[in-house]
């Protein structure tokens, strides 16, 4: 799941929420909210704090970046023909930036000239995660480099993207790069 499919669930929680809580407090005047309970009164209090709560558990799990996959324990991994043609046109895409290997440091290119470090993602390395960007961020400053691209093989689905726009890394899909790639 991406952060707009918690935003979502978590702003539909929230309005359903305050919903059955205007529906409470209308059905319920204050003279006579001790006196006559209304049948209604109990679930509609139970919902509205249930989805209350619920709300502020998805947007917990929004801001910390926690995603449940369909398949637990099971990491998703590409097939190997999309691994290998996501290889073949990232390794095109650096030959075509001219960005040159770095020595001592896998799966990074550097193009001096222009000041730009380009981190190639490795499924060894697992998802693109905050972790493994500020490791980019980290190579920017040592090369002293004033941007960076990350190659990855899929899209980055999570508060990630945030930091990467803050560190001024830019990330380049398997979709992106071939877009870029024909243009």
């Amino acid at each position: 799941m991406d952060l707009n499919k918690w935003l979502l669930g978590s702003g539909c929680c929230t309005a359903l929420g305050v919903v059955a809580g205007f529906i409470y407090l209308y059905g319920n005047p204050a003279d006579s909210a001790l006196m006559n309970p209304q049948w209604y009164q109990q679930p509609l209090l139970l919902v509205f704090t249930g989805m209350l709560l619920l709300a502020l558990v998805l947007n917990v799990f929004a801001v910390f970046g926690i995603e449940f996959r369909r398949e637990p324990g099971v990491l998703s991994q590409p097939e190997p023909s999309a691994q290998h043609n996501f290889q073949r046109l990232a390794l095109q895409f650096l030959q075509q930036q001219s960005a040159h290997k770095l020595h001592g440091v896998d799966n990074y290119y550097l193009k001096a000239e222009y000041g730009v470090l380009y981190y190639l993602h490795s499924p060894a390395d697992g998802p693109l995660d905050i972790v493994l960007l500020r490791q980019i961020f980290q190579q920017m400053l040592r090369h002293q480099c004033h941007s960076a691209l990350a190659i990855v093989p899929e899209r980055l689905d999570s508060p990630a993207q945030i930091f990467a726009l803050e560190a001024n890394i830019r990330v380049l899909d398997t979709q992106k790069l071939q877009n870029w790639l024909k243009a």
